[in-house]
């Protein structure tokens, strides 16, 4: 992911797992450098179509997507994502931080 813009809304945010993920609730987590980390569930989706970005493709039920909305890049300067996924109360799974920068 490259970078976003302050306040930019609507662009989307998508993480690959690699692994059918559609019995579980998504959780993306979103946490700038300086400021307070969001946990947004609320149109965070597991879509269930293939999408092809560049020469990578993601397969239906194995990626979170989510589409910015007015709020949540609030910060300028270095930021990083990740996915939450609670499959059960026992199962609750993480991706690796992936980092990006919001400009002015």
């Amino acid at each position: 992911m490259g970078s976003l813009n302050l306040n930019e809304v609507g662009q989307p945010i998508r993480i690959n797992l690699g692994d059918d993920i559609s019995l579980s609730t998504p959780t993306l987590i979103l946490q700038p450098e300086i400021g307070i980390t969001k946990e947004i569930t609320s149109g965070v989706t597991i879509p269930a179509v293939n999408i092809t970005i560049g020469d990578e493709t993601l397969l239906a039920n194995e990626y979170i997507e989510y589409f910015t909305k007015d709020g949540d890049l609030d910060y300028v300067g270095r930021w990083r994502f990740k996915a939450k996924l609670d499959f059960s109360s026992s199962d609750i799974r993480q991706t690796d931080f992936q980092k990006f920068r919001v400009l002015a």
